[in-house]
This record gives C-alpha cells, sequence and structure tokens, in this order.
C-alpha cells in the first residue's frame, strides 16, 4: 500500500470510543460492583464480588482456569484489548490484522469469563453447592464484565479498512 493510500485511511474515532468504553465497563465490573447476589439464608456472604471470586478459586484449588482468570488472565486480556483494540483504530499498516487481534480478545475475554465461573460453580457443587445456572443471581458485575469485553471486541473489528484498489 502506497503511502498515499494509507494517509486516507483515518483514525476510526467510534472504534476507540467502544474499546474504551468497553474497558471501562469491565474495570467497573472488576473493581466496584457485586457478581452475584447471594439470598441471605445462604451460608456465604450476600455480595460476591470479582475479588472474593478470586479468593474463592484459589481456596477450592483445582479449577484451574479460574484461578488462571480471577488471579491474571482477566487483566492480560483486559490490557491486551485495548492496546490491540485502540492499535486496530489507527491507520498503520498492521491495522487489519489488529483488528481481527482485538474482536479475537474481546471474544476471549466474554468466553473465558464464561468458563472461569462456570468451572468456578463446578467446584462450588462439587463442594456441597446447590446445582443452577453459572447465571443464576448474576448482578451488575458480571453482566457488565461480558458487555464491557464484547464492546471492545465490536469497537477493536471497526478499525479504519484499506481502501479497495
Amino acid at each position: 500500500m502506497t503511502a498515499a493510500k494509507e494517509a486516507q485511511r483515518v483514525v476510526g474515532l467510534p472504534g476507540i470510543a467502544l474499546v474504551v468504553a468497553g474497558a471501562a465497563l469491565v474495570l467497573v465490573g472488576f473493581r466496584f460492583l457485586d457478581w452475584y447476589d447471594v439470598p441471605a439464608s445462604a451460608d456465604s456472604a450476600p455480595q460476591i464480588t470479582f475479588d472474593e471470586l478470586h479468593s474463592s478459586a484459589d481456596q477450592l484449588g483445582g479449577t484451574g482456569a479460574a484461578t488462571a482468570y480471577f488471579d491474571w488472565l482477566a487483566w492480560v486480556l483486559l490490557i491486551a484489548l485495548v492496546a490491540a483494540g485502540i492499535a486496530a483504530n489507527v491507520p498503520s499498516r498492521p491495522a487489519d490484522a489488529l483488528r481481527v487481534a482485538g474482536f479475537v480478545l474481546g471474544a476471549v475475554g466474554v468466553a473465558a469469563t464464561f468458563v472461569a465461573i462456570a468451572q468456578l460453580h463446578s467446584a462450588q457443587v462439587s463442594a456441597g453447592a446447590e446445582r443452577h445456572s453459572v447465571f443464576y443471581n448474576a448482578t451488575w458485575g458480571l453482566w457488565l464484565t461480558l458487555a464491557g469485553f464484547a464492546l471492545g471486541a465490536t469497537g477493536a473489528a471497526l478499525g479504519p479498512r484499506k481502501a479497495r484498489t
């Protein structure tokens, strides 16, 4: 691609806005909101946050994906999504590959979140907890995290495309 054609590509502000908005949703979900609201009759904390899920994954042991997700993987996926998503929206030679990478990272973020909570729930059921959907009693923290990763993936995919010749 010539420099003139590369210059015709403009910064994808809508894509960057979606990536940043998605990252903000994930951060709010990670740091400030409850992921689950457990009835008061249950033998556990009434509101369960990302940090409490991290502690629970560590205590249950044998929950490899959940432990990795709540220890470091969720943060790595978020940082990588932001980096790839913003870079995908800046005109450059690797922008097309970064659009795909950003979309994949966001999709992996959604999938990894689901797998981690499903694995953690399975370990809790094995330890005697009631069996139900992993989304049973889910609250804003979990939903915003899933939506944020999906929004970031969408924003990355909206990056400027090569001009057709």
